[in-house]
């Protein structure tokens, strides 16, 4: 009888779950960052990555910025990839984790199936169109835009907007997204999309703004950062949205909340904190729960935040229902201003 309850307690005891603690020393991080700090969205990424992960886990972080966004050419792109994957040759860090797609293209796609652990956030395109579908070091967490939500707050502010017309530059991920607006606009009755231009070279976005040859009622803007100046140089972000806001007579939308920042009407933004915590959560059920990445699905957050410009909307002559300043968070004037 004594045999058959240790037995049975036994059996009891596998079925409880088990509780793992944080390693003992110091695990490390290598974080690649698609783009550059300071900047909210890539910030933001590791400051959730950190908070999901939990501050039980003793780590050592480094951090490598590939700054494609102003290192843009192919030939710089390569040499920093190439820089990122000599560290991890060097330090040997417990698990890479990779922010954006440039990232996981320059970076994560070439170690499939290898010993280390990868893990990403931030990511447009699908595992499958990045080559890592099914790989068994691989997880993370896809963006996914609030499109519709984001053209039902603009349509609140302004009623009657039907037309859009997506700016965007030419940057390899935007593809995904337009196809994702295109597909809505088949669907839904609410709103058409009437063009999509992804001009390469500075004036000519100034043009389309300036000149609206699809008579939109308001600018969906994606990809604002690979735009050529007259000597082939990425114009600034900060400095072509403010362009925009000071010159473009039209309510615009986007899905970031820098963008509000810098004079863009309004939209749901995807939650940069939130991309790096269900990150950093999916790192330690690896390194602290011991799960294969390969167990842990691929999924997109879900949590949108509504922003919106007021000082974008008093110049635009616009007054934003009191229902939707209550529920979004509102930007009341102009970074350049401050």
């Amino acid at each position: 009888m004594f045999k058959h309850l240790l037995l049975s307690l036994a059996s009891l005891l596998l079925l409880l779950p088990v509780s793992h603690a944080a390693p003992a020393g110091n695990l490390r991080i290598l974080h690649i960052m698609s783009f550059n700090s300071p900047y909210r969205w890539t910030d933001g990424q590791l400051e959730g990555f950190k908070a999901g992960l939990g501050s039980d886990v003793k780590t050592e972080y480094q951090v490598f910025q590939l700054d494609t966004k102003r290192q843009s050419s192919k030939e710089e792109m390569e040499r920093n990839a190439q820089r990122a994957m000599k560290i991890i040759a060097d330090w040997k860090p417990d698990l890479v984790y990779t922010s954006d797609d440039d990232a996981v293209q320059l970076v994560t796609a070439h170690y499939v199936n290898k010993p280390l652990p990868f893990v990403f956030s931030g990511v447009n395109k699908s595992a499958e169109d990045h080559g890592i579908k099914g790989a068994t070091n691989i997880t993370g967490v896809l963006e996914r835009e609030h499109i519709l939500e984001s053209i039902h707050l603009v349509q609140a502010i302004k009623p009657g907007i039907r037309r859009i017309q997506i700016l965007s530059d030419s940057a390899a991920y935007w593809p995904q997204v337009i196809g994702r607006v295109r597909s809505l606009a088949r669907e839904h009755q609410e709103f058409s999309l009437v063009g999509v231009d992804q001009p390469v070279a500075y004036a000519d976005f100034q043009r389309l703004v300036l000149e609206n040859p699809n008579k939109a009622d308001a600018y969906m803007i994606l990809g604002n950062f690979n735009f050529k100046d007259a000597k082939g140089m990425d114009v600034p972000y900060p400095h072509l949205q403010r362009w925009l806001a000071e010159h473009s007579k039209l309510p615009d939308l986007s899905f970031w909340d820098d963008r509000m920042l810098h004079g863009t009407l309004a939209g749901v933004t995807v939650s940069a904190f939130e991309q790096g915590m269900a990150a950093g959560k999916l790192a330690r059920a690896i390194l602290v729960d011991k799960r294969k990445p390969a167990s842990l699905p691929i999924a997109p957050t879900t949590k949108g935040v509504p922003v919106i410009s007021l000082a974008r909307a008093k110049q635009l002559g616009l007054i934003p229902p009191s229902t939707q300043l209550l529920s979004s968070t509102v930007v009341t004037s102009y970074i350049w201003d401050k």
